[in-house]
């Protein structure tokens, strides 16, 4: 007599299941890794922020002492961002070399790669914009502030070290080392959105979201097509450096308010001109540049077990990303309240 239960077994529907429950499980520890991420950036900064205003007394916050600032910044960079990896790399027992890849980059490709990732940027910042405009017409203000500049030239070079060097180291060894490098085994397509979808929702703020998203993407897109997490870590460093020259020019009144705006209409026209300029010429030198996949390696063939749908809703329903979506959503709901 057949079995009727070894009858009706698929195979494929076995290996699909397997796939799930691998892909759920990387989920989950993806989900505790950001989470923990998360919040040793906010514990580390308030013990950091009590230490100095214990040392400072009232001279912690104010643009005297403002140094204080940018070496708590630093720190708290340094520290969330590299012990909860390393923490995350022992216990998932995972070899940082096959997460991470750090091979160079030709300049060719470089310069304009560069240009294309922040002429996104702008879109992304114009985007960010109509979304907390749009917000703002219900009452609702985002309570982030993002002017660290100061009158001292050491303070102005502390705030660009803090801002424009250190996160993007950082967030790049998270985000797109350690979240992107360990979903690329499941397709670059998948890796691509997931990683992107964390970076957005871990700023927190409607302001930086939809930036952050957008600019997640061509972070991402760029180091899977170099297969280096060093084309990203040069576009956040350059964005960002972008962003602190801009805030430093704009309230130390080293131009007039109105010399100010003219000058960044023009820098914005520019980047987004090379940026396009930069696209066409980098298609008609590698015509597969936009083609990407969401194949994997299984068992030493290139396959799709799962389908994109199927990726996405077993990763962002599995516990531990709900569980850290859902306190990024509480900490944006604050910052509006």
């Amino acid at each position: 007599m057949i079995n009727s239960k070894t009858s009706n077994f698929n195979p494929l529907m076995y290996i699909k299941q397997n796939e799930k429950i691998r892909l759920r499980k990387k989920s989950n520890g993806l989900g505790l890794f950001v989470l923990s991420y998360y919040l040793t950036m906010l514990l580390s900064a308030s013990i950091i922020a009590n230490l100095l205003y214990i040392l400072c007394a009232d001279k912690y916050m104010t643009n005297e002492n403002n140094s204080a600032t940018y070496f708590h910044n630093i720190f708290v960079s340094v520290f969330s961002a590299f012990i909860p990896s390393i923490i995350y790399l022992i216990k998932s027992k995972s070899d940082i070399n096959k997460i991470i890849d750090c091979r160079k980059v030709k300049i060719s490709f470089l310069i304009p790669v560069t240009m294309i990732g922040m002429a996104g940027a702008m879109i992304a910042n114009c985007a960010s914009d109509i979304v907390s405009e749009n917000f703002s017409l219900f009452g609702l203000q985002n309570k982030v502030n993002f002017n660290n500049s100061s009158s001292s030239l050491l303070n102005n070079m502390l705030y660009i070290v803090s801002t424009s060097i250190v996160p993007a180291f950082a967030e790049e060894f998270a985000f797109r080392g350690i979240i992107m490098g360990t979903l690329r085994k499941y397709g670059d397509v998948f890796a691509i959105i997931a990683s992107s979808v964390l970076f957005g929702a871990m700023h927190g703020n409607i302001t930086q979201i939809p930036f952050a998203f957008i600019l997640g993407l061509i972070l991402a897109f760029v180091d899977c097509k170099t297969n280096s997490i060093l084309p990203s870590i040069v576009i956040h460093f350059t964005n960002n450096f972008y962003a602190v020259i801009i805030d430093i020019l704009k309230n130390e009144g080293f131009i007039a308010k109105a010399d100010f705006y003219i000058i960044h209409y023009i820098i914005i026209t520019a980047f987004c001109s090379l940026g396009l300029i930069s696209f066409f010429y980098i298609v008609k030198r590698n015509k597969n540049f936009l083609n990407i996949s969401d194949k994997y390696t299984y068992c030493n063939q290139y396959v799709q077990i799962l389908t994109l749908k199927e990726k996405n809703t077993t990763f962002f329903l599995s516990p531990g990303i709900i569980l850290v979506l859902s306190v990024f959503l509480i900490r944006t709901i604050l910052n509006l309240i």
